[in-house]
């Protein structure tokens, strides 16, 4: 099995239930998510009444900088995003797909050892599993933290189970779904540690991989408890369409609901059925969030919770 890196423990006063309870404080006011866009400015972003926003750190891409850097958002401007500690900001990191606009990616023609595979619909992957990737991760996680953000938001961990189908486990690629799902969970935890190295009560909230443990199987089990431990929240994109994965909605009860982890719901509709998602996963105990389409370049109304 791949061993987790070993990361040095920082003294910290802040147990998992205070943690739990300012996110589920924070998110009676809503979430929004935005990553690009007109009012995609610390001024604009302040001004949002969301109870937790979900945004990009990255102001510029690399790829429109002089110097191959990318721009982030200064302490300050984290902080009146944040209205001075009173609202959690989680920045977006991608746990699996390369992103050319980063300033990881070779400026030259060189391959990293942490490329990996090409999916069927055309994503270039990192190899995850790799401890190159899983370096650069924990760095890049570090340096996001720096910016003053509260947490991290952590996407595309659903990966895992595209890398354990593949047939060629060629690069020390997982031979399979299990050994995938067991990998991710170490990485996740990885990641985490790595922001709370910086902010100890940094907040992590994973996209999507609900059945993470599940496929981990049997023996994985002290595995997911450990990683439900470090996570904060989970979010489900889409979930209500009625052609979602069967019993989806079961392990997000089962596994999540049921052990105190707030399950965000972001679907997409037009305005005239927003309603009806909303209520439907309010039904389910969800916090929901229903925006136009996946561009992500304005925010969608807050949905505060009913109590």
């Amino acid at each position: 099995m791949f061993a987790a890196a070993p990361l040095a423990a920082t003294t910290c006063d802040i147990e998992l239930v205070e943690r739990s309870a300012r996110i589920l404080t924070s998110l009676e006011g809503g979430y929004g998510v935005q990553y690009w866009g007109e009012s995609y400015t610390a001024d604009g972003l302040a001004q949002a009444p969301h109870g937790v926003l979900i945004i990009e750190a990255s102001k510029v891409g690399a790829l429109d900088t002089s110097d191959g850097r990318e721009i982030l958002f200064t302490r300050d401007e984290m902080s009146a995003i944040g209205r001075g500690g009173g609202r959690p900001v989680l920045v977006y990191l991608n746990l699996t797909k390369l992103e050319p606009w980063r300033d990881y990616w070779p400026n030259d023609e060189t391959q990293p050892p942490w490329l990996g595979p090409v999916t069927e619909t055309g994503d270039q992957l990192a190899a995850f599993w790799r401890p190159e990737w899983r370096r650069l991760l924990r760095e890049r996680a570090a340096r996001l933290m720096a910016t003053g953000a509260d947490g991290i938001f952590l996407d595309d961990a659903l990966n895992y189970f595209v890398a354990g189908m593949l047939k060629d486990i060629r690069g020390g690629k997982p031979r399979n779904v299990p050994e995938a799902a067991a990998i991710m969970m170490e990485l996740v935890q990885e990641v985490a540690l790595a922001a709370r190295a910086v902010r100890c009560d940094a907040l992590v909230v994973v996209n999507n991989a609900v059945f993470v443990g599940r496929d981990a199987g049997p023996e994985g089990q002290a595995a997911f408890d450990s990683y439900r431990k470090v996570i904060d929240a989970i979010m489900i994109e889409d979930g209500l369409r009625p052609e979602a994965v069967p019993n989806l909605h079961a392990a997000l009860r089962e596994d999540y609901l049921a052990k105190g982890l707030p399950v965000l719901s972001l679907d997409f509709a037009s305005d005239a059925k927003a309603d009806a998602l909303m209520r439907e996963a309010r039904a389910k105990g969800y916090v929901p969030y229903v925006v136009p389409d996946g561009s992500f370049s304005s925010l969608s109304p807050a949905v505060a919770l009913e109590r």
